[in-house]
């Protein structure tokens, strides 16, 4: 019993310096760019406040459409848990989550240029790059962040209160809007939150489908590449503040905002629900098909000839393309290992709310989790060289901090699940704080841990922004995949590496719904 306090105090101290770390290696360095850009003058120029109007107002659009296709889809895979191929529609949703960005813009350009241009018989392509193909893939990746935020708050909604409305003869579409939603709306606004600051932060996908048409993150990276990094270091400072404003926006809106229920009407809404709710699932379907699915496996649809024994040769002989794959697997591995070190500490002092700083600790990982990652690069680049670090240490520095919330979360929302009682009463017995995890914390958390593990890596693997900003001589696969393309020197063996991400997400994804159905047919 004397020795309780020793091993509580190990703990702690062990929580205190992945405290320190995360606070000095994590936080810090994707801020000091608020400093820096006051420091230089905040100097921000026409060209640069057209391009974030620009990243705006593609936000804006790609989260209503998102909300559009999303919803419904969220609803309907929150309702009907034994639909048939639920599992294999749950899995096509997530897979533009994984897939590496720079793979998802190569296939949607291939998608509305060949692909729909050739159906419709015209010449170059139906859509041409500029603000239109840019909303479209930034609907293909932000997807997935509204259907699984709403779902998982429609889930823990009380079904009676949409019983209780329905015995009392309130059709479908009144329950959903007077009952339903009310009981959503954090989740409903916590997605679109995601969905708008994921669409400001991407950077090189948005390069390959742009044209000449400037957005907030292609601007700090070609500002960077021209060495004004005043001019780079004040727009990103811009979309800092509005990553921090909205996240704390989304917060109270969640507690304080109430959706308007102004009137209601049975008889007209029962008719809708009854005569058009076919066509209504019907339009959904083949939105989330040929805005969604189509677009993010056409590259794959499209390449598989290209899959030969002389291609896997070829790729294999690019020394620039393996050099690529090869830091980009390294770099993944090394933030992945360093992240799983510092998360499971401090994953125990957030849900266990230690030295009352728990919720602190929270929202400072989600205002990372919020910075656009082109912002959040520079930031790091500028504060590690004051060090002189190279730039290979910066670079994993930098894919340390954009992927260390996708470790932590999991991770702290699967210890809050573990009884504190079970962790005293082993230690009363006398075991120890290490035998406590192994046997009793280990097994609860293990698949939080693998989907932390997973999501981090292929996070890690997918990012171009931040690999622009803080790198000029290392190239990582995606950046390679981006400068190709943008040159127009796409050939055999690069659709083949594009088509190896692919699968490398696709198998990741398939672990990742395992172990998350195996751990709800435990509960």
């Amino acid at each position: 019993m004397s020795k309780l306090p020793g091993r509580v105090g190990r703990l702690q101290l062990l929580c205190v310096a992945s405290l320190f770390v995360f606070v000095a290696v994590i936080f810090v360095p994707p801020i000091y760019v608020l400093s820096y850009a006051f420091k230089s003058g905040f100097q921000l120029g026409s060209a640069s406040k057209t391009a974030l109007l620009n990243s705006l107002a593609i936000g804006a659009a790609v989260t209503f459409a998102d909300l559009l296709i999303g919803l419904p889809v969220a609803w309907v895979l929150a309702k009907r848990n034994t639909m048939r191929l639920r599992h294999f529609i749950d899995t096509l949703v997530d897979m533009p989550l994984v897939v590496p960005t720079s793979v998802l813009g190569l296939s949607v350009y291939y998608f509305w240029g060949n692909g729909m241009g050739s159906l419709f018989g015209v010449d170059g392509g139906l859509i041409g790059k500029g603000p239109l193909l840019i909303a479209l893939l930034h609907v293909v990746f932000t997807f997935p962040y509204i259907v699984r935020s709403i779902e998982a708050a429609i889930v823990q909604i009380d079904r009676s209160h949409e019983q209780a409305a329905t015995m009392l003869g309130a059709p479908p579409l009144t329950v959903f809007r007077t009952v339903s939603m009310p009981l959503f709306k954090a989740g409903l606004i916590s997605g679109m939150i995601l969905v708008f600051t994921r669409s400001l932060s991407e950077t090189g996908a948005t390069m390959m489908v742009a044209g000449l048409f400037p957005t907030a993150p292609t601007i700090v990276v070609q500002y960077k590449s021209a060495f004004d990094t005043p001019s780079a270091a004040a727009i990103s400072a811009i979309l800092v503040g509005i990553a921090v404003v909205l996240l704390f926006l989304a917060k109270i809106m969640s507690r304080n905002f109430k959706i308007p229920i102004v009137h209601v009407w049975p008889r007209e809404e029962r008719i809708l629900s009854r005569r058009y709710g076919v066509w209504k699932d019907l339009a959904v379907a083949s939105c989330v098909v040929f805005v969604v699915l189509l677009p993010t496996f056409y590259v794959i649809l499209t390449g598989l000839d290209t899959v030969r024994a002389a291609t896997f040769a070829e790729l294999l002989g690019d020394g620039a393309l393996m050099q690529g794959i090869i830091v980009s697997f390294a770099v993944g591995l090394t933030v992945t290992v360093v992240n799983l070190t510092v998360a499971i500490p401090l994953g125990i002092l957030v849900s266990r709310n230690m030295f009352k700083i728990g919720t602190v600790v929270d929202t400072m990982s989600d205002i990372i989790l919020a910075v656009p990652t082109s912002a959040l690069g520079l930031s790091l680049g500028l504060f590690w060289k004051n060090f002189g670090f190279n730039e290979y240490l910066i670079l994993t520095l930098a894919h340390l901090s954009f992927t260390f919330p996708l470790m932590l979360r999991p991770i702290s929302a699967a210890l809050t699940g573990v009884n504190p009682g079970l962790e005293e009463a082993a230690r009363t017995l006398g075991a120890r704080q290490l035998t406590v995890f192994k046997t009793i914390i280990y097994p609860i958390v293990r698949p939080a841990i693998v989907a932390g593990i997973i999501m981090t890596f292929m996070r890690s693997l997918s990012e171009t922004g931040a690999t622009l900003a803080v790198s000029e001589n290392i190239k990582t696969i995606p950046v390679l995949l981006v400068e190709i393309f943008t040159k127009g020197k796409v050939d055999d063996k690069t659709e083949l590496a594009c088509i190896l991400l692919f699968a490398i997400s696709f198998a990741f994804i398939v672990v990742l719904k395992r172990l998350d159905h195996s751990q709800n047919a435990k509960h």
